[in-house]
Protein backbone atom coordinates (compact mmCIF):
# COMPACT_ATOMS: atom_id res chain seq x y z
CA UNK A 1 0.00 0.00 0.00
CA UNK A 2 3.06 2.14 0.96
CA UNK A 3 4.66 1.75 -2.09
CA UNK A 4 1.43 2.47 -4.58
CA UNK A 5 1.33 5.65 -2.41
CA UNK A 6 5.13 6.77 -3.06
CA UNK A 7 4.39 5.84 -6.75
CA UNK A 8 1.57 8.02 -7.01
CA UNK A 9 3.68 10.82 -5.14
CA UNK A 10 6.25 10.06 -7.88
CA UNK A 11 3.76 10.40 -11.12
CA UNK A 12 2.40 13.87 -9.53
CA UNK A 13 5.83 15.11 -8.88
CA UNK A 14 6.95 14.70 -12.60
CA UNK A 15 3.72 15.89 -13.48
CA UNK A 16 4.36 19.01 -11.54
CA UNK A 17 7.94 19.72 -12.91
CA UNK A 18 6.88 18.76 -16.51
CA UNK A 19 8.99 15.83 -16.82
CA UNK A 20 7.53 11.94 -18.07
CA UNK A 21 8.62 8.39 -16.54
CA UNK A 22 10.14 5.85 -18.76
CA UNK A 23 7.46 3.97 -19.98
CA UNK A 24 7.11 1.39 -22.95
CA UNK A 25 7.59 2.73 -26.02
CA UNK A 26 8.34 2.23 -30.02
CA UNK A 27 11.87 0.91 -28.86
CA UNK A 28 10.91 -1.48 -26.94
CA UNK A 29 8.15 -2.92 -28.89
CA UNK A 30 10.58 -3.60 -32.18
CA UNK A 31 13.11 -4.89 -29.82
CA UNK A 32 10.69 -7.52 -28.35
CA UNK A 33 9.46 -8.40 -31.84
CA UNK A 34 12.82 -8.59 -32.87
CA UNK A 35 13.74 -11.15 -30.27
CA UNK A 36 10.17 -13.18 -30.98
CA UNK A 37 11.93 -13.55 -34.52
CA UNK A 38 15.05 -14.75 -33.25
CA UNK A 39 13.16 -17.18 -31.10
CA UNK A 40 11.08 -18.75 -33.63
CA UNK A 41 14.30 -18.81 -35.75
CA UNK A 42 15.20 -21.14 -33.00
CA UNK A 43 12.02 -22.80 -33.01
CA UNK A 44 13.77 -23.90 -36.98
CA UNK A 45 15.70 -25.85 -35.50
CA UNK A 46 12.91 -27.58 -33.40
CA UNK A 47 11.28 -28.24 -36.76
CA UNK A 48 14.21 -28.78 -38.43
CA UNK A 49 14.34 -32.31 -36.17
CA UNK A 50 11.36 -33.55 -36.26
CA UNK A 51 10.85 -37.33 -37.25
CA UNK A 52 8.89 -37.03 -40.64
CA UNK A 53 8.47 -39.13 -43.43
CA UNK A 54 10.76 -36.55 -45.88
CA UNK A 55 13.22 -35.42 -42.28
CA UNK A 56 15.54 -38.81 -43.52
CA UNK A 57 16.33 -37.32 -47.00
CA UNK A 58 19.94 -35.89 -46.88
CA UNK A 59 19.56 -31.99 -46.88
CA UNK A 60 21.65 -31.94 -50.13
CA UNK A 61 19.16 -33.86 -51.76
CA UNK A 62 16.47 -30.99 -50.86
CA UNK A 63 18.69 -28.33 -51.95
CA UNK A 64 18.50 -29.74 -55.25
CA UNK A 65 14.33 -30.23 -55.30
CA UNK A 66 14.26 -26.62 -53.80
CA UNK A 67 16.54 -25.46 -56.81
CA UNK A 68 15.01 -27.20 -59.47
CA UNK A 69 11.38 -27.02 -58.14
CA UNK A 70 11.97 -22.57 -58.74
CA UNK A 71 13.24 -23.65 -62.15
CA UNK A 72 10.55 -25.48 -63.27
CA UNK A 73 8.02 -22.91 -61.74
CA UNK A 74 10.01 -19.90 -63.58
CA UNK A 75 9.05 -22.04 -66.83
CA UNK A 76 5.51 -22.58 -65.76
CA UNK A 77 3.23 -19.89 -67.93
CA UNK A 78 -0.09 -21.38 -67.34
CA UNK A 79 -2.46 -21.32 -64.36
CA UNK A 80 -3.07 -25.23 -63.96
CA UNK A 81 0.55 -25.87 -64.24
CA UNK A 82 1.52 -23.50 -61.40
CA UNK A 83 -1.65 -25.01 -59.35
CA UNK A 84 0.04 -28.31 -59.56
CA UNK A 85 3.21 -27.02 -58.63
CA UNK A 86 1.83 -25.15 -55.64
CA UNK A 87 0.50 -28.70 -53.94
CA UNK A 88 3.98 -29.82 -53.84
CA UNK A 89 5.28 -27.61 -50.61
CA UNK A 90 1.80 -28.37 -49.18
CA UNK A 91 3.09 -31.68 -49.36
CA UNK A 92 6.56 -31.56 -48.65
CA UNK A 93 5.24 -29.43 -45.48
CA UNK A 94 2.76 -31.97 -44.76
CA UNK A 95 5.06 -34.69 -44.87
CA UNK A 96 7.89 -32.78 -42.83
CA UNK A 97 5.10 -32.51 -40.16
CA UNK A 98 5.87 -28.54 -40.38
CA UNK A 99 2.43 -26.88 -39.24
CA UNK A 100 0.29 -23.78 -41.21
CA UNK A 101 0.81 -21.62 -38.07
CA UNK A 102 5.01 -22.02 -38.26
CA UNK A 103 5.34 -21.63 -42.08
CA UNK A 104 3.12 -18.33 -42.12
CA UNK A 105 5.04 -16.48 -39.22
CA UNK A 106 8.56 -17.65 -41.04
CA UNK A 107 7.28 -15.35 -43.97
CA UNK A 108 4.39 -16.66 -46.08
CA UNK A 109 1.92 -14.38 -44.94
CA UNK A 110 4.57 -11.53 -45.39
CA UNK A 111 5.14 -12.70 -48.98
CA UNK A 112 1.34 -13.19 -49.45
CA UNK A 113 0.44 -9.48 -48.53
CA UNK A 114 3.29 -7.96 -50.45
CA UNK A 115 2.39 -10.36 -53.57
CA UNK A 116 -1.25 -9.22 -53.55
CA UNK A 117 0.19 -5.35 -53.22
CA UNK A 118 1.90 -6.08 -56.34
CA UNK A 119 0.04 -7.83 -57.99
CA UNK A 120 -3.31 -6.10 -57.83
CA UNK A 121 -2.42 -3.06 -60.32
CA UNK A 122 -1.72 -5.99 -62.68
CA UNK A 123 -5.15 -7.07 -62.84
CA UNK A 124 -6.09 -3.77 -64.24
CA UNK A 125 -6.89 -3.13 -68.14
CA UNK A 126 -4.42 -0.37 -68.08
CA UNK A 127 -1.58 -2.39 -67.95
CA UNK A 128 -2.85 -6.20 -69.31
CA UNK A 129 -5.35 -4.64 -71.76
CA UNK A 130 -8.78 -6.21 -72.48
CA UNK A 131 -12.53 -5.30 -71.55
CA UNK A 132 -13.19 -4.15 -68.02
CA UNK A 133 -14.85 -6.53 -66.43
CA UNK A 134 -14.97 -5.13 -62.72
CA UNK A 135 -15.63 -1.31 -64.15
CA UNK A 136 -14.05 1.28 -61.20
CA UNK A 137 -13.82 4.39 -63.36
CA UNK A 138 -14.82 5.87 -66.40
CA UNK A 139 -15.20 8.60 -69.45
CA UNK A 140 -16.82 9.15 -72.29
CA UNK A 141 -13.66 8.70 -74.09
CA UNK A 142 -10.01 7.28 -73.99
CA UNK A 143 -7.55 9.94 -72.50
CA UNK A 144 -4.12 10.92 -71.82
CA UNK A 145 -2.13 10.96 -68.87
CA UNK A 146 0.98 12.12 -69.70
CA UNK A 147 2.77 9.71 -72.51
CA UNK A 148 0.49 7.43 -71.58
CA UNK A 149 -3.34 6.41 -73.66
CA UNK A 150 -5.74 5.56 -71.24
CA UNK A 151 -8.75 3.55 -71.73
CA UNK A 152 -11.95 4.65 -71.76
CA UNK A 153 -13.28 2.54 -68.84
CA UNK A 154 -10.64 1.63 -66.31
CA UNK A 155 -11.18 -1.80 -64.31
CA UNK A 156 -10.35 -5.28 -63.73
CA UNK A 157 -9.94 -7.43 -67.08
CA UNK A 158 -10.14 -10.97 -67.71
CA UNK A 159 -6.14 -10.63 -69.30
CA UNK A 160 -5.06 -8.43 -66.13
CA UNK A 161 -6.55 -11.02 -63.78
CA UNK A 162 -4.99 -14.26 -65.07
CA UNK A 163 -1.66 -11.95 -65.29
CA UNK A 164 -2.07 -11.31 -61.65
CA UNK A 165 -3.44 -14.77 -60.31
CA UNK A 166 -0.13 -16.21 -62.67
CA UNK A 167 2.30 -13.76 -60.68
CA UNK A 168 0.79 -14.68 -57.36
CA UNK A 169 1.02 -18.71 -57.99
CA UNK A 170 4.71 -18.02 -58.62
CA UNK A 171 5.71 -16.07 -56.06
CA UNK A 172 3.89 -17.99 -53.31
CA UNK A 173 5.06 -21.51 -54.53
CA UNK A 174 8.42 -20.36 -54.53
CA UNK A 175 8.55 -18.97 -51.43
CA UNK A 176 6.71 -21.59 -49.84
CA UNK A 177 8.91 -24.44 -51.20
CA UNK A 178 12.03 -21.83 -49.11
CA UNK A 179 10.19 -21.90 -46.24
CA UNK A 180 9.94 -25.43 -46.78
CA UNK A 181 14.07 -26.05 -47.47
CA UNK A 182 14.66 -23.80 -44.48
CA UNK A 183 12.17 -24.83 -41.95
CA UNK A 184 13.16 -29.09 -42.64
CA UNK A 185 16.77 -28.32 -42.61
CA UNK A 186 19.44 -27.48 -40.06
CA UNK A 187 21.63 -24.52 -40.17
CA UNK A 188 24.79 -25.98 -40.51
CA UNK A 189 23.15 -28.79 -43.02
CA UNK A 190 22.08 -26.38 -45.43
CA UNK A 191 26.00 -24.70 -45.31
CA UNK A 192 27.18 -28.04 -45.73
CA UNK A 193 24.24 -28.42 -48.57
CA UNK A 194 25.05 -25.03 -50.43
CA UNK A 195 28.97 -26.40 -50.15
CA UNK A 196 27.68 -29.53 -52.12
CA UNK A 197 26.95 -27.36 -54.92
CA UNK A 198 30.56 -25.90 -55.18
CA UNK A 199 29.95 -22.32 -54.12
CA UNK A 200 32.83 -20.37 -53.30
CA UNK A 201 34.27 -21.05 -49.98
CA UNK A 202 33.87 -17.11 -49.16
CA UNK A 203 30.07 -17.04 -49.87
CA UNK A 204 29.28 -19.91 -47.32
CA UNK A 205 31.62 -18.27 -44.99
CA UNK A 206 29.91 -14.83 -45.15
CA UNK A 207 26.27 -16.21 -44.72
CA UNK A 208 27.14 -18.32 -41.89
CA UNK A 209 29.27 -15.51 -40.04
CA UNK A 210 26.54 -13.12 -40.68
CA UNK A 211 23.77 -15.12 -39.17
CA UNK A 212 25.57 -15.30 -35.94
CA UNK A 213 26.81 -11.82 -36.09
CA UNK A 214 22.89 -10.72 -36.71
CA UNK A 215 22.10 -12.21 -33.02
CA UNK A 216 25.40 -10.93 -31.65
CA UNK A 217 24.01 -7.49 -32.47
CA UNK A 218 20.41 -7.64 -31.73
CA UNK A 219 21.33 -9.27 -28.14
CA UNK A 220 23.92 -6.59 -27.46
CA UNK A 221 21.51 -3.61 -28.96
CA UNK A 222 18.62 -4.80 -26.64
CA UNK A 223 21.12 -4.84 -23.44
CA UNK A 224 21.91 -1.34 -24.49
CA UNK A 225 18.44 -0.38 -24.50
CA UNK A 226 17.67 -1.91 -21.20
CA UNK A 227 20.63 -0.65 -19.38
CA UNK A 228 20.05 2.83 -20.28
CA UNK A 229 16.10 2.26 -19.15
CA UNK A 230 17.60 0.97 -15.94
CA UNK A 231 19.11 3.40 -15.14
CA UNK A 232 16.48 6.30 -16.54
CA UNK A 233 14.06 7.61 -13.97
CA UNK A 234 12.42 10.41 -16.40
CA UNK A 235 12.62 10.80 -20.26
CA UNK A 236 15.42 12.99 -21.18
CA UNK A 237 14.82 15.71 -24.63
CA UNK A 238 14.16 14.62 -28.01
CA UNK A 239 17.88 16.21 -28.59
CA UNK A 240 19.36 14.18 -25.60
CA UNK A 241 17.82 10.74 -26.71
CA UNK A 242 19.14 11.71 -30.35
CA UNK A 243 22.82 11.93 -29.26
CA UNK A 244 22.76 8.89 -26.83
CA UNK A 245 21.26 6.92 -29.90
CA UNK A 246 24.05 8.57 -32.37
CA UNK A 247 26.82 7.76 -29.47
CA UNK A 248 25.32 3.94 -28.95
CA UNK A 249 25.62 3.72 -33.11
CA UNK A 250 28.82 5.05 -33.05
CA UNK A 251 30.11 2.75 -30.29
CA UNK A 252 28.45 -0.37 -31.69
CA UNK A 253 30.25 0.04 -34.90
CA UNK A 254 33.60 0.56 -33.32
CA UNK A 255 32.96 -2.43 -31.03
CA UNK A 256 31.77 -4.58 -34.62
CA UNK A 257 35.49 -3.40 -36.18
CA UNK A 258 36.86 -4.96 -32.93
CA UNK A 259 35.12 -7.84 -32.68
CA UNK A 260 36.23 -8.85 -36.48
CA UNK A 261 39.58 -8.30 -35.70
CA UNK A 262 39.44 -10.62 -32.98
CA UNK A 263 37.56 -13.33 -34.40
CA UNK A 264 39.60 -13.54 -37.68
CA UNK A 265 42.88 -13.35 -35.98
CA UNK A 266 41.53 -15.87 -33.45
CA UNK A 267 40.41 -18.13 -36.43
CA UNK A 268 43.88 -17.47 -38.39
CA UNK A 269 45.23 -18.61 -34.69
CA UNK A 270 43.53 -21.94 -34.84
CA UNK A 271 44.45 -22.78 -38.91
CA UNK A 272 41.60 -21.04 -41.06
CA UNK A 273 42.60 -20.65 -44.46
CA UNK A 274 39.28 -19.20 -45.59
CA UNK A 275 37.23 -22.62 -46.16
CA UNK A 276 34.90 -23.59 -43.87
CA UNK A 277 35.14 -26.87 -43.05
CA UNK A 278 32.16 -29.56 -42.80
CA UNK A 279 32.53 -33.28 -42.32
CA UNK A 280 32.40 -35.31 -45.18
CA UNK A 281 29.34 -36.10 -46.24
CA UNK A 282 28.33 -39.61 -47.44
CA UNK A 283 26.77 -40.56 -50.87
CA UNK A 284 22.98 -39.86 -51.49
CA UNK A 285 20.86 -43.16 -50.68
CA UNK A 286 18.22 -44.37 -52.49
CA UNK A 287 15.51 -43.00 -50.83
CA UNK A 288 17.40 -39.44 -51.84
CA UNK A 289 17.55 -40.36 -55.59
CA UNK A 290 13.79 -41.85 -55.50
CA UNK A 291 13.21 -38.22 -53.73
CA UNK A 292 14.57 -36.73 -56.54
CA UNK A 293 13.06 -38.75 -59.11
CA UNK A 294 9.59 -38.17 -57.61
CA UNK A 295 9.73 -34.41 -57.86
CA UNK A 296 10.81 -34.40 -61.36
CA UNK A 297 8.50 -37.05 -62.66
CA UNK A 298 5.75 -34.67 -60.76
CA UNK A 299 6.91 -31.56 -62.11
CA UNK A 300 7.72 -32.66 -65.76
CA UNK A 301 4.24 -34.47 -65.22
CA UNK A 302 2.91 -31.36 -64.48
CA UNK A 303 4.28 -29.16 -67.91
CA UNK A 304 3.21 -32.47 -70.09
CA UNK A 305 -0.41 -32.27 -69.40
CA UNK A 306 -0.02 -27.99 -69.63
CA UNK A 307 1.42 -28.76 -72.71
CA UNK A 308 -1.08 -30.63 -74.10
CA UNK A 309 -4.14 -28.92 -72.56
CA UNK A 310 -2.80 -25.67 -74.75
CA UNK A 311 -2.66 -27.81 -77.76
CA UNK A 312 -6.29 -28.84 -77.46
CA UNK A 313 -6.80 -25.48 -77.66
Amino acid sequence: MNGTVQEQQFFDLAATRGLKPVGTHHADNTLRRIAGFFSRSLLREETAGRPSLLQGTDPRARLLVALFFLISVSLARSIPVLLAHAVLPIVAMALSRIRVKEVLGAGLLMALVFSVLMAAPAALNVFAGGQALLPFYSRDQEWHYGPYLLPRIIGVSREGLLTAVTLLLRVLSSVAAMLWLTLSTRWLDLLRALRFLHLPPMFVQVAGMTVRYVHAFHRQSEEMHLGKKSRSVCRSSIAAEQAWVGARIANSWDRSLHLMEEVNDAMVARGFTGEARFPRSSRLMARDWLFLAAVLLLCVAAHAVGYVARLRT
